[in-house]
């Protein structure tokens, strides 16, 4: 019933927003739009949010080119709510335009501006030019020490959580990537939340969530060095938090729902494998929160995804009871084709075990000439990565469609099958160069690379990694036209913890067993000819 009635009310506010983007707004519109997202992101409605976010910032642009443009505050607060909803180009944005605002007499903005600059660059990864925002921000605020300010509550409040988020960014900058903390910069991040905590209340929003940070970074410390005891005293710390926080929100809110996850992981990697050798106990919790997250923000909410994957990231190879969602993290057109090689590039960088790839030619990952990813393949080999490559046995029966799509006027006969395979650019310039490459590596990496070539068609390219995929289906089924054409469709990214890894994962699994190796091609390469002739003759005289 309660589900029912969500669903209700965000089917209104759809239309109610599908009303106002066809609308004719004034640009002035703008602050009550922010209000508006602001307000849907309390309630879940994260999608409809985001669209208001998104009119919002149209309105401010369109009123900068006005006689009223909007205030600064406005600037802020859409850049605010695009950061919660992980558009940090768009907030990064915005916030530069709030920020040249400040000049022309914003007043105390200014620093929080620049702390949020600090923080959207520090979630965005530049963790260096976070830095210098939020040294920038600290000059900016003690800019306004005196005795004029701060002068009341409200004003201390803020000077406190800005120079919360000004540590908060110095610690996290700071960390390395196995969890080890700066010291001076962790102490300066707790004083800071102690400070603002003492002003505004541990109940205050900010100050559980530093309290959380504070812990989580004292259990990752702690066992970056080998302080056990540290660690168990970080996750009894979370667990306190964990209850303050649903005591305060309510134990379905998204964030009592995230502390309570990260308590589960902890917890699980933390598990003693002498009393509980399958680690079931902690396996069984966190499978238990990720099944009520699910549940209560739906399985494509950030935070159930979040869940699902760092389930799958710690015990990779355990069943799970887990519903996996048919997610899609990114969705790439062939406009986007630098975009696409720039993140399979970034995922061959980041694998330190094994690469899975299906490809109908493998050009791209194999041959010299095509300046896309072997370079990076050869850096993977270099680091000891594994690769097992599945790609097109030339005589399948996607033979019968060679040159339909280049040459369709050319008569493609049972007796004339094989050579006009042999004589195409794909045969030449692709199969034959890519096998050739193949044993060159095979040669110099020895069984750390294996091809084998399948009978079956391939419908598209996969690539898979520890951490997730890519899938781009083929439009065309003749094979002269699937290489060395860049992407004709579309391609899509996904994380291991989702419905298509486990599908693709058990695709390639079954193709690997149906494939051969290349000697064994060659031995038997004859006979796969002599079925595509047979198949060509079948055809033929079904035409009759």
């Amino acid at each position: 019933m309660a589900r029912a009635a969500e669903d209700s009310d965000r089917s209104t506010f759809e239309d109610y927003v599908a009303v106002l983007e066809s609308a004719d707004l004034a640009p002035q519109s703008a602050e009550g739009l922010v209000h508006l997202a602001k307000v849907l992101l309390a309630l879940r409605f994260e999608a409809v949010s985001l669209r208001v976010a998104r009119l919002a910032l149209r309105q401010l642009e369109i009123a900068e080119a006005g006689p009223s443009p909007c205030r600064a505050e406005v600037w802020s607060d859409t850049a605010a709510v695009l950061a919660e909803h992980e558009q940090l180009d768009q907030a990064r944005s915005a916030l530069v335009t709030g920020l040249g605002k400040t000049r022309r007499g914003a007043g105390s903005l200014r620093p929080r501006i620049l702390a949020n600059l600090a923080a959207v660059n520090l979630r965005s990864g530049n963790t260096q030019d976070a830095g210098r925002w939020a040294g920038s921000a600290e000059e900016a605020l003690d800019a306004m020490g005196g005795d004029s300010w701060p002068a009341d509550q409200g004003e201390k409040e803020e000077e406190a959580a800005v120079r919360l988020m000004i540590n908060w960014v110095r610690a996290a900058a700071t960390a390395t990537p196995a969890g080890a903390q700066d010291e001076a910069a962790t102490a300066n991040f707790a004083r800071a939340a102690r400070q603002f905590s003492e002003i505004a209340g541990d109940s205050h929003s900010l100050s559980l969530n530093a309290a959380f940070d504070l812990a989580l970074r004292a259990i990752k410390n702690a066992d970056a060095t080998a302080r056990h005891e540290q660690a168990a005293r970080g996750r009894e710390a979370l667990e306190i938090i964990g209850l303050h926080v649903s005591a305060t929100y309510g134990t379905e809110d998204p964030r009592a729902l995230a502390v309570r996850a990260v308590l589960a992981n902890a917890e699980l990697e933390a598990t003693d494998a002498g009393s509980d050798p399958s680690g079931s106990s902690a396996l069984a919790a966190l499978e238990h929160i990720a099944g009520t997250t699910s549940a209560v923000l739906g399985v494509d909410h950030p935070q159930s995804l979040a869940t699902l994957d760092s389930r799958a990231r710690i015990l990779p190879d355990l069943p799970s009871s887990l519903e996996l969602p048919y997610h899609i993290d990114h969705l790439y057109l062939p406009q986007d084709g630098d975009d696409r090689n720039e993140a399979k590039k970034d995922a061959l960088r980041k694998e330190g075990s094994l690469v899975r790839l299906i490809a109908h030619g493998g050009a791209s990952y194999l041959l010299e000439g095509a300046n896309r990813f072997r370079p990076i393949l050869l850096e993977a080999l270099a680091r000891h990565v594994h690769f097992e490559i599945i790609i097109s046995n030339p005589w399948n029966s996607l033979g019968v469609f060679i040159n339909k799509d280049l040459h369709p006027d050319v008569e493609v006969t049972a007796d004339n099958i094989i050579e006009h395979i042999k004589n195409s650019a794909y045969y030449r310039e692709t199969f034959v160069a890519v096998t050739e490459a193949y044993e060159e590596l095979r040669e110099s990496h020895g069984e750390a690379i294996e091809l084998r070539l399948t009978p079956m068609d391939i419908p598209a390219t996969t690539l898979l990694t520890s951490e997730g995929g890519f899938y781009e289906p083929y439009v065309t089924t003749d094979p002269e036209y699937r290489t060395s054409h860049g992407m004709k469709t579309f391609e899509v990214r996904f994380n291991r913890a989702t419905r298509l890894y486990e599908d693709s994962l058990a695709g390639f699994a079954t193709q690997w067993e149906l494939a051969s190796s290349l000697d064994h091609f060659r031995e038997f390469e004859e006979q796969y000819q002599s079925r595509l002739r047979l198949l060509m003759t079948t055809l033929a005289n079904d035409n009759k």
